[in-house]
């Protein structure tokens, strides 16, 4: 990797002020020397956090006019000299190897179009939080949006990143168009879709760790998990089937005429009998932790419903 390579580091903000303070000043703790950051505004009327005189790196505040965090990051990357543009949220703190992390998947896969890292939970989160993150991390299977960041695993080549911690070659991010504008959440997903298809690799290196804030309450799960399915439903709607995530309305379609099935052939008892084995496994699953499985069974109902309105209008 070359010496004078210039990193930008993006990050879209709209009503996360005191979340935005921690961001800068992990970024301005980072063992990295040659970065810029900009901070996109995208609906906050002032966005002036009591940390930017201290930051000394150059640091840019630009306005997206609320037109989307997908709008956002595509005019940052074109306000931008640097060879790589690395993605954050506000909600974010980097660690401070985040950036040096991120570059050695491009060491080792000089033909990277991509490296993204792991996720974890902020030491101060809330425990509504930190249930959400478990939740999310034993999904992670099912969505690739968080895997479980196991430093022994070394670089490996995947098909998704998430944007909250992802780093993108920055012509390669602009000959193939970015983010797809209009759509969030999941644009990072379109995005790795369409650069597979192209033959770039995308990879992953579970040693650049972010610790990402999670929703505060049920209203904010519920809705988050709302908008991932409705999403997803656009995406299948767009594109077909082409992640693992998307064919869970399937299966529970399946279970609604099985269980039709089983009303007329009088195969109940059975059916129930199915139910409550899954059921008891599931709960298994989420650790036998009541709050966890309440969590996944009212996600799983909302994504559900999202999906469908996605794929039926978009």
């Amino acid at each position: 990797m070359a010496k004078e390579d210039k990193i930008c580091v993006i990050v879209p903000t709209k009503t996360r002020g005191e979340l935005l303070e921690e961001c800068i000043l992990a970024l301005a703790g980072l063992n990295f020397t040659n970065f810029e950051v900009i901070i996109v505004n995208d609906g906050r009327d002032d966005i002036t956090p009591a940390v930017f005189p201290y930051f000394k790196r150059p640091l840019t505040i630009i306005s997206s006019n609320g037109r989307g965090p997908s709008f956002a990051r595509n005019l940052a990357a074109n306000n931008t000299d640097a060879e790589y543009i690395a993605f954050t949220d506000s909600d974010c703190i980097v660690d401070k190897d985040w950036l040096s992390e991120l570059l050695k998947g491009f060491e080792k896969y000089p033909d990277a179009a991509a490296c993204g890292g792991a996720q974890n939970i902020p030491a101060d989160a809330l425990p509504f939080e930190k249930n959400v993150f478990r939740f999310m991390k034993k999904t992670g299977f099912l969505t690739e949006y968080m895997r479980r960041p196991d430093k022994n695993n070394g670089i490996i080549e995947v098909n998704h990143n998430a944007s909250c911690n992802v780093m993108y070659k920055r012509d390669v991010f602009l000959k193939e168009g970015g983010f797809l504008e209009g759509l969030w959440p999941g644009e990072d997903v379109e995005l790795d879709y369409r650069l597979k298809k192209k033959g770039y690799r995308i990879v992953f290196n579970p040693k650049a760790v972010v610790y990402h804030h999670r929703p505060k309450n049920i209203s904010g799960f519920l809705n988050m998990m709302y908008r991932y399915g409705k999403a997803q439903g656009g995406l299948v709607r767009k594109y077909g089937f082409f992640r693992k995530i998307q064919l869970l309305p399937f299966l529970c379609l399946a279970g609604v005429l099985l269980f039709s099935f089983s009303l007329f052939f009088d195969f109940t008892s059975y059916f129930l009998l199915f139910i409550a084995a899954v059921v008891i496994v599931s709960f298994g699953y989420f650790s036998f932790n009541p709050h966890l499985f309440a969590l996944a069974f009212l996600g799983f109902i909302c994504w559900n419903m999202g999906f469908l309105k996605g794929i039926l209008n978009g």
